[in-house]
């Protein structure tokens, strides 16, 4: 998300803080000024509503579930959850889910800039890793594809397993397709 711009031309980005302490949501509103940031301290109703922002920071002595529910439903924002109460099940979850967890409640001189960033690093990391996921179980999903067609060319037409793959590959650059796709439809017109 970008940063808000003021008229100045000055760029600020908006961060949505919430505590459960009074004390904490004004304390992480200094720091978020102090930082160059504008924050807008928000209650436990605001904290569940979608709100355009450029990040969100949680104070918190006892984990609940809207806390829960604001950290985990808002996963294009960088989240940082300030907490020292949580298990070990608990900080997995909110890792995975891109949450970066700081294991004590906010200090007067919390550097929340150094959190905020290692939060984007967080949700970048998983967003790659995601992809990465996603292009392996990809081509796991095309050579499972190729083996099942070479199998039955195998069986059809009595060829090894070698000759079976010469053919498929000879036929998909014939006809400019990949691998993956002329297996595809070979099991398709062959109905698996």
């Amino acid at each position: 998300m970008t940063p808000c711009t003021l008229q100045s031309g000055a760029s600020r980005s908006l961060l949505l803080v919430h505590a459960d302490d009074p004390v904490q949501a004004n304390r992480l509103a200094a720091l978020c000024s102090h930082y160059g940031h504008r924050a807008r301290i928000l209650d436990r109703h605001a904290l569940l509503r979608e709100e355009a922002a450029d990040g969100l920071l949680v104070s918190c002595r006892r984990y609940s579930a809207d806390i829960r529910l604001a950290l985990t439903g808002r996963p294009a924002l960088p989240r940082v959850l300030f907490c020292s109460r949580l298990g070990a099940a608990e900080q997995e979850a909110l890792l995975a889910s891109g949450v970066w967890l700081v294991p004590h409640g906010c200090g007067e001189q919390e550097r929340i800039e150094s959190w905020l960033t290692l939060a984007r690093q967080l949700q970048q990391m998983l967003a790659e890793g995601a992809q990465r996921e996603q292009a392996l179980e990809q081509k796991l999903e095309e050579r499972r594809l190729v083996e099942q067609a070479k199998g039955q060319l195998m069986r059809l037409h009595g060829l090894d397993e070698e000759a079976a793959y010469r053919l498929l590959r000879r036929t998909a650059m014939d006809q400019g397709k990949s691998l993956a796709t002329l297996a595809r439809q070979l099991l398709q017109v062959m109905g698996r």
